[in-house]
C-alpha cells in the first residue's frame, strides 16, 4: 500500500471513529439523569427493551403482563439483591470504574464516550447513563451505591485482587489450551493459585468467570465450556481434545499469567522472524505485520493447513518475487512448529515430534513465588490493605 493510500485509509478510519463516537454520545444524551438518582427513577428513564434486558440478567420472570411502572417496582429488590452477589465477583478494572463513580458522589462525566463496556453495568442495573450538565454521564443509583459502600473494605479489595488473578490465569490457560469445560478449568486453576479446598468454591469461581467473560473480549462462556475468543468451532475442538491421549502441557505461572493479558502476543523467535519477513517483503509497518501473523495463527490453531495460510497471504495484495516465496515457506513451517496448539493440549508440534513434552522451565510455579518476584518490599500489598507489602502479607508468603 502506497503512502497516499495509507493516508487516505487512516483518514477514513478516523472519520468513521468520529462518527461512531458522536452516535454513541447522542445515544447516552437522549435521556436526562434524574435529579433524585434513586433506582426507581433511574429505571424509569430506560426503554422497555432495556428493562427486559435487566430483567433477564438479574433473573426475574413472570413480567410479560406488567406495565412499565409495575416492572420497575418488581426489578428494584431483584437488582439490589443481585448487585450484592455480583459485586463480590468483580475484577480490578471494574472495581476502579465503580469506585471512581462513588468517589464523585455517584456520578461522573469523565469516562470516554466510546467505553462500550459500561453498557454491561447498565444491563445489570448497577450503573446508568444520561445527560448531566450537557455532558454524557454515568451514575450509580442510590440503593446500589449504598450496597457498594457497605461492601467496600480491605477484605473486599483483597477479594477483587483474587478475582482478577483468577480470571487472568483462566484467560492464560485458554490462550494455550483453547477450550476447557468448567470442571477442568476449576481444577487446573487451583495449583496456580495455591488455594485451600475449603476457601475456593465452584460457585464463586463460576461467578467470576461469567462476569469476566462479559467484561473482557478474549474469553467466551458457553453452557458447559469456556473458550478463547479466536476458537472458531469450540464444541468440535473440545470433543477432539477429549479424544486426544496427550497430557495437557505443564506451563509455568509466569507464562500463564502473561498470556492472560487481553492483548497478549506470544512473540517467539519464530513469530518475530515471520513478522520481520512481512515487514520487508510486503513493506508493512509493525502493527500490520503483527495482524497478519495473528491471522495466520488463527488459521493454524483452528485446523487450517499450509494451503489455507497461503490462500490468505494471496489476499494481502502485494506482489512477491520468487525468492521471497521460497523464503516464506520455511518461515511458515518454523512458525507452525513453534505454536502451542490447542489441538495438542498446549504442546508445540516440535515437542510432540521430539517426544520432549515439558521442558524444565514449564514446571508450575506457585502464585506466591511469582508474587514475591513481582512485588517489592516497599510496594503496596496486593491484598488491598493499604499497607506496604513488607508490613502485611510478605511474612505469610515466606512461610
Amino acid at each position: 500500500m502506497g503512502k497516499e493510500a495509507k493516508t487516505h485509509a487512516l483518514e477514513e478510519m478516523q472519520k468513521l471513529l468520529k462518527e461512531e463516537a458522536e452516535k454513541r454520545r447522542k445515544q447516552i444524551m437522549r435521556r436526562d439523569v434524574p435529579e433524585d438518582r434513586t433506582l426507581a427513577n433511574a429505571l424509569m428513564t430506560l426503554t422497555r427493551q432495556e428493562l427486559d434486558d435487566i430483567r433477564y440478567n438479574v433473573g426475574v420472570s413472570g413480567t410479560s403482563n406488567l406495565n412499565k411502572g409495575e416492572l420497575v417496582e418488581k426489578l428494584i429488590p431483584a437488582i439490589v439483591e443481585f448487585s450484592g452477589k455480583w459485586f463480590v465477583s468483580i475484577v480490578d478494572e471494574q472495581y476502579q470504574a465503580l469506585r471512581h463513580v462513588v468517589q464523585h458522589d455517584g456520578i461522573s462525566t469523565e469516562f470516554r464516550t466510546d467505553e462500550i463496556r459500561l453498557d454491561y453495568f447498565q444491563s445489570i442495573g448497577v450503573l446508568m447513563s444520561g445527560a448531566y450538565k450537557d455532558k454524557p454521564a454515568w451514575y450509580m443509583p442510590t440503593e446500589i451505591m449504598e450496597e457498594f459502600q457497605r461492601l467496600d473494605s480491605g477484605s473486599f479489595t483483597k477479594a477483587v485482587n483474587w478475582n482478577t488473578d483468577m480470571l487472568r490465569v483462566a484467560s492464560g490457560m485458554l490462550f494455550y489450551y483453547g477450550v476447557l469445560d468448567y470442571d477442568q478449568l476449576f481444577a487446573k486453576i487451583k495449583p496456580y493459585l495455591e488455594v485451600a479446598e475449603d476457601t475456593f468454591e465452584f460457585v464463586d469461581f463460576m461467578r467470576v468467570m461469567f462476569n469476566g467473560a462479559c467484561w473482557q473480549h478474549n474469553v467466551v462462556t458457553a453452557e458447559k465450556i469456556m473458550y478463547y475468543y479466536t476458537v472458531m468451532a469450540p464444541e468440535e475442538l473440545y470433543k477432539s481434545i477429549q479424544e486426544t491421549d496427550l497430557p495437557y502441557a505443564k506451563l509455568s505461572y509466569t507464562k500463564i499469567y502473561d498470556a492472560g493479558d487481553e492483548n497478549y502476543i506470544e512473540a517467539t523467535d519464530a513469530y518475530k522472524t515471520l513478522a520481520q519477513f512481512f515487514m520487508s517483503a510486503y513493506e508493512m509497518d509493525v502493527l500490520r505485520a503483527a495482524n497478519v501473523v495473528g491471522e495466520i495463527t488463527i488459521i493454524f490453531q483452528n485446523g487450517g493447513k499450509m494451503k489455507d495460510v497461503l490462500k490468505y497471504i494471496e489476499t494481502l495484495g502485494a506482489q512477491k518475487a520468487n525468492d521471497e516465496e521460497h523464503a516464506m515457506a520455511p518461515l511458515l513451517i518454523a512458525f507452525h512448529n513453534s505454536l502451542r496448539m490447542w489441538s495438542l493440549k498446549g504442546h508445540t508440534p516440535a515437542e510432540v515430534v521430539s517426544g520432549k513434552l515439558d521442558t524444565p522451565e514449564d514446571n508450575v510455579v506457585s502464585f506466591s513465588e511469582h508474587r514475591r518476584k513481582k512485588i517489592g518490599r516497599n510496594d503496596p500489598c496486593p491484598c488491598g490493605s493499604g499497607k506496604k507489602y513488607k508490613n502485611c502479607c510478605l511474612h505469610k508468603d515466606e512461610k
